[in-house]
């Protein structure tokens, strides 16, 4: 019966961690960019039942064996495109494919994000809704919130005076090699140590990435991991009424 408990307590603990990745995908569907999570499980250990004292008659008792439990043993993040949504605003940016924006903190450490909803504040600096600030290369902060700007497919910022457009930087993309080394920093923001610049890359002024969690799916999930989850605690709870019967017997 110890086995029992065993899967039991696998089963609540692993489908926990899956509804709190539910719950936070549900949490982050009007996010700009986010990314879903999902847990991945791995069996703890199986065990062959062919052994001496186990009654087995089937002629495949070889490929018989008792597990003990599962495991969630990591959180697994799907890096597909989000649809792309029009808002107009001319400090909004989307990655069409590969990429991610670098942003900078007061430390100069980088960060990376697929969310593209900038402003412009009083010192000329791309600020995200983290607070960090966009890295544009060759770009010595001379727009305000009030300047007509181009941003082309390719990065390029222009400053437009009179019709008359004006080079004043660019906006790199960069690609994280291995995306199991990504790290979730909150706000939408993640560290990586592994990356490198894109060359070709295509972005969309005026548009935003919506996420990619789609929110009849997370309530399907949710709802077929908490009937897990129930099923996990009535293993439990057998177990230890089986054991209590047996303990009764006994102290008869």
């Amino acid at each position: 019966m110890l086995r029992v408990l065993w899967n039991g307590k696998s089963g609540l603990i692993s489908n926990q961690n899956r509804i709190d990745a539910i719950s936070n995908n549900i949490a982050n569907v009007d996010t700009n960019g986010y990314k879903r999570v999902d847990v991945a499980f791995l069996d703890i250990l199986n065990e062959s039942v062919n052994r001496l004292g186990v009654p087995i008659t089937s002629d495949y008792k070889d490929n018989l064996s008792v597990g003990s439990g599962t495991k969630g043993e990591r959180i697994v993040r799907d890096f597909s495109q989000g649809i792309l949504k029009e808002t107009g605003r001319k400090t909004d940016l989307a990655i069409e494919g590969e990429g991610y924006f670098r942003l900078v903190d007061n430390e100069g450490r980088n960060f990376y994000t697929r969310d593209g909803a900038f402003k412009i504040d009083a010192d000329g600096n791309f600020v995200h809704s983290s607070g960090l600030i966009l890295n544009i290369e060759n770009y010595n902060n001379n727009l305000s919130d009030n300047d007509r700007i181009r941003i082309s497919h390719d990065g390029n910022i222009f400053k437009i005076n009179n019709d008359e457009e004006e080079l004043v930087g660019k906006i790199n993309l960069y690609r994280i090699i291995g995306q199991d080394a990504i790290v979730s920093k909150g706000e939408n923001v993640y560290s990586a140590d592994n990356v490198e610049a894109l060359e070709k890359f295509h972005l969309r002024q005026g548009f935003l990435e919506a996420s990619n969690a789609d929110i009849t799916k997370e309530l399907t999930n949710m709802l077929v991991t908490q009937r897990a989850f129930e099923l996990s605690a009535r293993t439990v709870k057998s177990a230890d009424e089986m054991w209590q019967i047996a303990n009764n017997l006994r102290g008869r």
